[in-house]
């Protein structure tokens, strides 16, 4: 997974994530210190991740790793998929 995310053409920009983020359904609840909060409603439950809306953190790599992990399991697609629609996501849907 490192080496999908380490090449340029799958880089994952933070506007990319959050412009997929809304329109899969999940609301940001806050924004601060360069994370946003966001949830989504699966069957009743709530489910949180916290998305770094800056790509200059030292920790970055990891953080989408992370909100990875979590669309990984919501959507029941592998991360490779998610990777695919996250990067071709459309920037005019703002």
């Amino acid at each position: 997974m490192r080496n999908l995310m380490s090449s340029n053409e799958n880089y994952i920009s933070p506007n990319k994530i959050v412009i997929y983020l809304e329109k899969s359904g999940w609301n940001k609840i806050k924004e601060a210190e360069g994370i946003s909060a966001w949830v989504y409603n699966r069957e009743n439950k709530k489910v949180g991740i916290f998305v770094p809306v800056m790509d200059d953190f030292v920790d970055y790599r990891e953080r989408i790793l992370e909100v990875l992990d979590t669309l990984e399991e919501i959507e029941r697609r592998s991360k490779y998929e998610i990777i695919k629609d996250i990067v071709n996501v459309s920037t005019s849907f703002r």
